[in-house]
Parts: structure tokens; sequence; C-alpha cells
């Protein structure tokens, strides 16, 4: 539940989306989208009275990619740089909280800190999200600069260390905070992450409807919508939601427990669909991506939100880009996600041998979800498997697993495929178990292979594999799919010339082909620039 608001002083406090960084070479197409967490965080400090800023480094310069050298190769950073950022840090801010959802953003996080600390005296600074959740011990190692770290569901407690620290209350202990202070000096080590040896992770909220809606007025809303969707499909005027928070399950290599333990809840289908309404008023949005971690696990809750979408003719289409389960995705309900407005859905089987499935703990059936690939395509619906490589434990014989799935699946009318090389992320328990036995490096390297889970950048820590067969099987499962996929639908080579004529796209593909060819059109176009640049200059 949310603090009180009654009788609190009020603090100006500046929040920060650092900027999107990513490998030009990855094999993913992902890139800035409007950050839902921080949105929902603003929300509540500002029903609670506060002053608050925004500052969201790529919506503020959403148009600009320039080059920044990274361990692993150049990276493409786009958005604000963290100088630009405490620039428009306002006068006066006693709290500044930056959002920290992936390990490769902390070497810019703490830029951001140390900076804003060195201009503002007195500043108080508040790192919360997904790593830092996972990451704090070692952020207070590594700076000075950050006094505390919110762990896990970030909105009543941040709302009750801002209150506590306005009010010049003690913070000691507080539940779901981490503290230089406290914990600081303590070296950082596989007991003392992910809310151990802190004040706990936060206390889940059970009633998602009393928290108000993320306050998108605060961001450059139109910025995103102009520009393409980076998260699903480019399906026009995109907006993120969620509709559930959490996961039941305990995938090995996931993050998800250590932030949101395994206890899952649901918003009512009703402020669903009302949120949705608004947004097409407000904004003329025509897409919904959901972001939650497993959108899909009650039948009675799809069909009924659904019911919703049909009987007030809200007509949008949306999409499941994250990735969900199976087991109530069967003919009847596949067909209702279409008929209102459905049209991608990501399916997350991660292995395709079972041995590996019950190794990482995915609670999955894959003649379950080969079946509901079937009943998708029929019912017209846009599908997408993520696998995963190169895990501790697999063997090469779990891999041809994977890859006769795989091609069960292209034959099933699955249209997309992500392959992706095995990286431990803070707060999984395979990180933890490869910690323990001294296999992950805590260096400057380590914070970006997760961005390198494609090509020769990426690391192996499979002992039987290396990281060139990795590569080499990678890109042979996606040939070997795609391959698959287009001999089985012939017609499908028109559908993708098509789309990358027209741009609308439709498949994942389209979507990375379309970047790629932006980007490839960028790099020309900055060349010709300098060559100019050079002639000009009598060079």
């Amino acid at each position: 539940m949310l603090p009180a608001k009654a009788a609190r002083a009020s603090a100006t406090i500046a929040l920060v989306r650092p900027p999107v960084l990513q490998l030009r070479k990855s094999l993913s197409a992902y890139g800035a989208i409007l950050p839902i967490g921080l949105a929902y965080v603003a929300a509540v400090l500002r029903e609670a009275g506060h002053r608050v800023q925004v500052i969201d480094a790529p919506g503020e310069a959403i148009d600009r990619v320039v080059d920044v050298p990274s361990p692993i190769g150049t990276l493409a950073q786009n958005g604000l740089g963290p100088d630009e950022i405490v620039e428009r840090i306002a006068p006066g801010t006693q709290i500044l909280g930056i959002t920290h959802m992936f390990l490769h953003e902390w070497p810019t996080v703490r830029a951001i800190a140390e900076a804003a600390k060195a201009k503002i005296p007195g500043l108080v600074v508040v790192v919360g999200g997904e790593n830092a959740t996972s990451f704090w011990s070692w952020m207070f190692a590594a700076t000075d600069a950050v006094d505390f770290c919110v762990l896990g569901e970030g909105e009543a407690t941040m709302l009750e260390l801002v209150h506590r620290l306005t009010a010049g209350l003690p913070v000691t202990g507080l539940q779901g905070v981490a503290s230089r202070a406290e914990h600081g000096g303590a070296a950082a080590s596989a007991t003392n992450f992910g809310g151990k040896g802190a004040g706990g992770l936060s206390e889940r909220h059970t009633h998602l409807d009393e928290i108000p809606r993320p306050a998108w007025d605060l961001f450059p809303v139109q910025a995103y919508l102009a520009g393409a969707d980076n998260h699903g499909v480019n399906r026009g005027r995109s907006m993120p939601m969620l509709a559930t928070r959490g996961c039941p399950y305990r995938c090995t290599f996931c993050s998800s427990p250590s932030m949101w333990t395994t206890k899952y809840v649901t918003r009512s289908p009703r402020e669903v669909v009302d949120e949705i309404k608004d947004y097409v008023e407000r904004y003329g949005i025509t897409n919904v991506n959901f972001c939650d971690l497993t959108a899909i696990i009650r039948k009675e809750w799809v069909v009924e939100f659904c019911g919703l979408l049909k009987s007030e003719g809200v007509a949008i289409t949306w999409q499941l880009p994250t990735g969900t389960r199976t087991e109530v995705l069967d003919a009847e309900v596949l067909g209702l996600l279409f008929e209102t407005g459905c049209r991608n859905i990501t399916y997350a089987p991660e292995s395709g041998s079972d041995r590996m499935l019950e190794t990482i703990k995915k609670m999955v059936k894959l003649p379950r979800m080969l079946d509901s690939l079937g009943y998708a395509h029929a019912a017209g619906l846009v599908t997408r498997v993520n696998i995963i490589i190169g895990h501790p434990e697999e063997q090469w014989s779990d891999t041809r697993q994977s890859l006769k799935f795989l091609f069960k699946a292209a034959l099933k009318g699955c249209d997309d495929a992500a392959v992706m090389i095995f990286a431990p992320y803070p707060g999984s328990a395979d990180f933890e178990k490869l910690l323990a036995a001294g296999k992950v490096a805590m260096n400057d390297d380590y914070y970006f292979l997760a961005l390198a889970r494609s090509g020769l950048s990426s690391k192996t820590y499979n002992p039987r594999m290396t990281t060139k067969q990795l590569v080499f099987a990678q890109y042979g499962m996606l040939l070997a799919f795609y391959a698959t996929a287009y001999l089985s639908r012939p017609w499908r080579v028109f559908k993708t010339l098509k789309s990358l004529i027209s741009g609308n796209e439709t498949t994942q593909l389209d979507q990375l082909l379309r970047t790629k060819m932006n980007q490839a059109k960028a790099a020309r176009a900055e060349k010709a620039a300098r060559d100019r640049d050079l002639v000009g200059a009598g060079k």
C-alpha cells in the first residue's frame, strides 16, 4: 500500500532516465522506449505533493545517436550524454532519482551520479530498478556518489524514503532500501545482493488499481510516438502498458524472483481498458505494447479483457513482445486475441530440450507450445519463439534438441525466432552459482556482456562450448529456422519485400532489417558529411 499523503513536507526531485546503449553489430533491433517504471514513480511522488522534474535522456534527443567506446566494441548511444543530463537538473534539487534497469547502463549511471554530486552540494542520489536491486553492493563499492538503492517494486518505498529524508527522519533499516552509510563498506559477494543484507525487498503492492497511472505528461511522449516503435513490431503510434506485475515462476537465468519475488498480481481488466481508451483520446495511439513479465496466465482475465475491448469498440492493435506462457493460449483464446486487435505474440520456451527445461526450471510443455503456435498461426497471429544457447549445464545434444524445436515451430507457422547466447544477469540463480564458483569476473568487460549475446563479442560460460562454436550454432539455428519458414511458406518473401518498401512492419525480422537499413543509411550520411568537411577544409 502507498503511504498516506497528509502532513508531509514537499521535496524538489529530479528523475533521470539514462541514454540507451546498443551494440551496433547485435542481432537485436531494440532502441529507446518510454520508461514506464520511472513514469509510475513520478506519478506517485507528484500525487504526494512533491515537485518532480523528469530528464528523459533518449526522449529529449531521440534522433541523436553517437558512437561511444566500450570493452566489447563501439556502442551506439541514443540521447543526451551524462554531462547534458546534469546540466538540466533544476537549481534547488534535493533528491536525484536514477532508473537503472540493465547492467550495461552502470558506467553511465555512475557518471551521472558523480557529476551531479559534484555540481550540487548536499544532493542525495537514489538509484532504483531491476539492476540496482541486484547490483547495489557493487555500486556502493565502486563510487561514493550513490547514497541509496531502492530494492524491488519502487513506488511506495521511494515515497517513504523521500518523506524520511525531507522530514529529517532516520532511514536506517527501512524495508526495500540499501544505504551506502550502512552497507557501502561491505565487500560485494553472492551473499549480499538482491536485497540480502540490506533492508530486504520492498513490500509488493497487492492492489495495483490504487497506484496512479504513469505521469506521461512529464515525458516527451510525442517524440517517441513520432519515431519507430522499438519494443514491439512498429504498428504505428505505440504506448507501453502493464496489465500485471511479477511472475510466479523461478527460471534460473532470470532476475525476476530477486526483484519481484514470485507474487503475481493483476490489474482489473476494466482499469486496463480505460487506460487504453485514455491514450487513444489523449495521444491518438493505434497500438499498445504490454511490457509484462508474464502477461497471460489466467484465462478468465484475458477473456474479460477481450470482452471489454469488443463491447466498447476499442479499435487498436496490441502486442506481447516480451514473452509469455501458453497454458491458456488455446484455439479459442487465440482467436479472441486476434479478434480484439492482438497481432504479435512472443513465446518463451528458452530451450527445445526437456532436460534443459528442467535444469533452468522453465516449466513449459513443448508439445503444448507447438500446438499453441499452430493455433496462433491459424488465427492470423504473428509469433516468435525465444531460445537461449550456451547455458553452463547445456550439452550439444540439448542444442540439437533446440534446433529440432525451431524446425517444428517454423513448420507450425511460427514467423520469427530469437537465438541468444547465455549471459548471467545479477540477481539470477545462475549468476549466484557462477559467482560463487569464481566464473564471473566483476569488471568493465562484464558490464557490457549482456549487450553482446550474439557475435564474437559474447562470452561463453559453458565448459563444453567455445564462443566461436556458440556463434556458429546461433547463426546456423537462425538460418535453419528462417529457411524452413520461408520454404514452407514461399509467399513470405513477397511480404518481407513489401514491408521493407512500405515501411509497414509485420514481423521481428522486418523490424531488424529496417533497423539495419536505417543504421547503414545514417552511417553513409555521416561519412558523406565528414568527406564534405574535409573537402571544405582543403584536406
